[in-house]
């Protein structure tokens, strides 16, 4: 399948906003460093103020490090660096957004009993997250593995509890392999019990299995900040078409 003009440019145009974005902070930080900043809240309004709230949810954090890499590298780290990358372009689009981690945690309260809860604690709370905003979507960002290192590609699992979920699944599915991975033949899937936020929740969600970190070719590309780049921007162009 080859990819039109129209989403080369807009994956384009998201990345370069992204590259922009980051520049521009990069040079505020060398001119004010040291100066004290006044903080301001983001103005929202426009075309976008209908659109819905999008939460970023990186998969696992703190002592859940999730899967690991064939280099050693931990999947919690990279959802998080991932799901960065699309928060900020989704902003940089005037999307409104809401992260369940920016750090490197698991989300149980520590000041209640959690031994041998951490896990269940923390799904609990992304799903609270998830329940407390009106006219949201969700987005999980995982890595997949498996024992046989052959496999490979990118596959978004969705929730059957909208239709809208599936809608959207599909929409990423269709834009990573038209803009990155033409080879893979991965289907979208429904959660069926199988994964607890999806199956839990009442609004579009999604879970992103975005590669392979027991494929030694691909677990390099999903280490690799530039290739983490095109990810992000080709899933927040496949949210903003959802959206639109």
């Amino acid at each position: 399948m080859k990819k039109s003009n129209s989403f080369r440019l807009r994956v384009l145009l998201i990345f370069f906003a992204f590259v922009l974005i980051f520049s521009f902070t990069v040079f505020c930080f060398i001119c004010f460093a040291g100066k004290d900043i006044p903080e301001r809240e983001t103005s929202f309004d426009g075309a976008t103020s209908n659109a819905p709230i999008v939460i970023i949810d990186a998969g696992h954090g703190g002592e859940d490090g999730g899967t690991v890499g064939i280099n050693g590298v931990y999947e919690k780290d990279l959802n998080l660096k991932i799901a960065k990358k699309l928060d900020t372009m989704l902003k940089s689009a005037g999307i409104r957004t809401v992260m369940t981690r920016t750090t490197d945690i698991l989300l149980y309260d520590r000041n209640e009993d959690y031994e041998g809860r951490k896990k269940m604690l923390d799904m609990a709370k992304r799903l609270k997250i998830s329940e407390s905003y009106e006219n949201a979507i969700f987005i999980s960002i995982h890595m997949n593995s498996f024992p046989v290192s052959k496999y490979s590609g990118l596959q978004v699992y969705y929730s059957p509890n909208d239709p809208l979920s599936r809608e959207l699944a599909e929409r990423i599915q269709v834009m990573t392999k038209d803009a990155l991975m033409q080879e893979n033949t991965r289907k979208i899937k429904a959660s069926n019990g199988k994964i607890f936020l999806l199956d839990r929740m009442n609004i579009p969600s999604v879970l992103i299995e975005c590669g392979f970190l027991s494929n030694p070719a691909e677990c390099d590309k999903l280490c690799d900040e530039a290739y983490q780049n095109e990810l992000a921007a080709t899933i927040c162009c496949a949210i903003l078409e959802h959206i639109d």
